[in-house]
């Protein structure tokens, strides 16, 4: 029987998803991809024009899955405010920590294109609930913020910053987010350090993390 174009295009994200993991992405061919599925380069093509469209499809995928799950998230009557901004914290890192690839892509300094256009789509789809928690967290007053919508922002678009190749190279990563965190509290206006505390915790696995990307390069 034959399958569904969305179903064989889904299979072909899906094969590349595990190469990329197990190769890297430098190390992956559309022979790879092709091989893995048993299938000829022409289909590959009547689906993508180059292996930097199936990273831009995986990525879409990344913000789709954290989309959904930040929803979920903000609806969740039983937490509190900044304990939904830890589970997203979280959540987005796990998600992430399986797929140092995409880190070590946008990391290189011929895709600041295409990661510009993948970030900006990301911060479209997160600010919108992102701001609901801050919000929540004013009325709890856990946060202390007149400007829940431009503190998710100046975050978010901060963040840009944070996957510089050389500073990944230079192991300041773990760094930066430590200063990201503290800079974070303070635009919230909280006095609790819990974003701090948060990759304090989460050192090791972050610094196993950076070390995957690094090797990908």
């Amino acid at each position: 029987m034959r399958k569904d174009p969305e179903e064989r295009k889904d299979e072909m994200i899906d094969a590349a998803e595990r190469l990329f993991s197990a190769k890297g992405y430098q190390d992956t061919s559309v022979d790879d991809i092709c091989d893995e599925l048993g299938v000829a380069h022409g289909l590959f093509y009547y689906y993508f024009d180059s292996k930097e469209d199936v990273i831009k499809a995986l990525t879409e995928r990344f913000i789709n899955e954290l989309e959904s799950n930040l929803e979920q998230i903000v609806k969740d009557q039983d937490l509190k405010a900044d304990e939904k901004f830890l589970k997203f914290l979280n959540l987005s890192f796990q998600r992430k920590k399986k797929r140092p690839y995409l880190a070590s892509y946008f990391s290189r300094e011929d895709s600041p294109k295409i990661y510009y256009t993948l970030f900006n789509e990301t911060v479209e789809a997160l600010v919108p609930f992102l701001t609901q928690i801050v919000e929540q967290g004013v009325e709890e007053e856990v946060f202390n913020t007149e400007f829940p919508e431009q503190t998710i922002l100046f975050w978010l678009n901060g963040r840009l910053f944070l996957f510089d190749q050389d500073r990944f190279e230079e192991n300041k990563f773990f760094e930066d987010i430590k200063a990201e965190a503290y800079l974070l509290e303070r635009l919230l206006g909280t006095e609790d350090d819990f974003l701090t505390d948060f990759y304090e915790e989460h050192e090791n696995e972050i610094e196993d993390f950076i070390e995957e990307v690094n090797q990908g390069d």
